[in-house]
């Protein structure tokens, strides 16, 4: 809770400021800041069927495809083999991922809930 705390002040403060450093106006800003959450969204939306394994059929079929028009050396095949059973490498890899998705998805939320909440206000 605390993470979701410290990352939501910190977008919130990078928001603001990058309104005031541009000089926008508040309806821009206000634009800007859904078009961000939408991207952020679209972005941890992609990341998470990524995950899933969703498209790993279609994925290994442009793998074969590839690899039956430019045949791979045998020093690449045991590279392959090496980095797949990396253990730390795919820790890392896990790490890496589950950070970016968790980054996102505060920022699409905190976008997405400061463009609403600035357009109820503007409105009002």
């Amino acid at each position: 809770m605390k993470r979701h705390v410290m990352l939501a002040f910190i977008f919130v403060c990078i928001l603001i400021g990058w309104k005031v450093w541009v000089g926008l106006s508040i309806l821009d800003w206000i634009n800007m800041t859904f078009l961000l959450g939408i991207v952020a969204l679209a972005l941890t939306v992609t990341m998470n069927i990524w995950k899933t394994g969703f498209l790993s059929l279609f994925v290994e079929g442009f793998k074969v495809l590839g690899n039956w028009i430019v045949p791979k050396t045998r020093s690449a095949v045991r590279t392959d083999y090496l980095i797949k059973n990396d253990d730390r490498l795919n820790q890392w890899k896990e790490n890496i991922a589950a950070w970016t998705s968790f980054t996102f998805t505060n920022l699409a939320v905190i976008s997405l809930t400061i463009s609403i909440i600035s357009l109820i206000v503007y409105y009002q």
